[in-house]
């Protein structure tokens, strides 16, 4: 079998609702981009009509246990749900434990829920690199909303806002949250504002956080509301899908949903052309023989590092000038 047949076999069965095809789609976006730009050149016609839910946090604040009955809510009202839940990779295998999967086990029978647990493979921000591409194909599928946890390693958690239409940042009470949060910037990504685990003394970080909230104005006139929820019990979650719901009400109407993702977008396109500018520099520089001259030359100290960097450089960028 040809390879294009190979992808439109599977593409078929993927629009026929087959799960097993769409575990392998996503493992093809996720390690294989010749093959994955075939697959998006099928689907993306399909794609614009899921909601994207960024869940971030501190870790230890609960998010999986959230994720899980926020999910089991919309299932209630009958959506459908992908879950995309990034998880640390570990700095010397470059693997992940992938411990959300075990902790969302209730939801795992379910058969219009997918969870997909990735590896983070040391990216910034809270996310995995394949995270948009992933989120594309759930869409393409057919899923009504997209469930997004981040790494959940403290400050670094803000590139959610990237891809997400609304924002729901958890706290847990005790962990010093809202000073944390201001440190780190999710006061001004955060569109909804939980205090999980919030029969612990919940009431004065939400004050703390409404307070903190009093500081910060919003050009799209929503003020973000803070939530109290005990997830573990279920309370608070049907509240807090209302409140997804109020805020994706807000930005539809405002035009504000429509410049967020086009923004997304943007972003996407930019880190595409870059990661190809990046490969082919890559490629080049590993057949290059002049940088065996040009190390020898540095380490001698009759050249500098930027100086034989330019060096490198100036037939990169003849080449793209052609």
């Amino acid at each position: 079998m040809r390879r294009e047949d190979d992808i439109q076999e599977l593409v078929s069965k993927f629009f026929e609702k087959d799960r097993m095809a769409l575990a392998k789609i996503i493992t093809i976006v996720e390690n294989e981009p010749g093959r994955a730009k075939e697959i998006f050149d099928i689907l993306y016609k399909n794609t614009g009509n899921a909601y994207i839910v960024g869940i971030t946090g501190s870790p230890g604040a609960g998010k999986s246990t959230l994720i899980c009955k926020l999910a089991q809510e919309m299932r209630n009202r009958g959506k459908t749900v992908g879950i995309i839940s990034i998880d640390p990779s570990s700095p010397f295998s470059g693997g992940a434990f992938l411990g959300d999967r075990v902790r969302m086990r209730e939801i795992t029978s379910d058969p219009e829920i997918f969870i997909r647990s990735v590896a983070s493979r040391g990216m910034s921000g809270g996310l995995s690199k394949a995270t948009y591409d992933i989120a594309t194909v759930f869409d393409a599928y057919g899923k009504d909303y997209i469930i997004i946890e981040t790494v959940g390693a403290g400050q670094a958690e803000v590139d959610v806002i990237k891809i997400a239409d609304t924002i729901v940042c958890v706290f847990m009470p005790g962990a010093g949250d809202s000073i944390q949060a201001q440190k780190a910037g999710i006061m001004e990504i955060g569109d909804i504002m939980v205090v999980n685990k919030a029969d612990l003394d919940g009431d004065k970080l939400a004050l703390q956080l409404e307070m903190a909230l009093d500081s910060y104005t919003r050009q799209t006139g929503w003020r973000p509301p803070v939530l109290s929820t005990i997830a573990t019990d279920g309370v608070g979650i049907s509240e807090l899908l209302e409140a997804i719901e109020e805020h994706r009400k807000h930005i539809e109407l405002s035009g504000v949903i429509e410049e967020r993702r086009r923004k997304h977008i943007e972003k996407k396109i930019k880190d595409i052309v870059e990661s190809l500018v990046q490969e082919y520099v890559y490629k080049y520089l590993n057949e290059d023989k002049e940088i065996e001259k040009l190390v020898d030359k540095v380490y001698s100290r009759e050249e500098n590092l930027y100086s034989a960097a330019s060096k490198l450089l100036k037939p990169i960028i003849k080449k793209f000038e052609e």
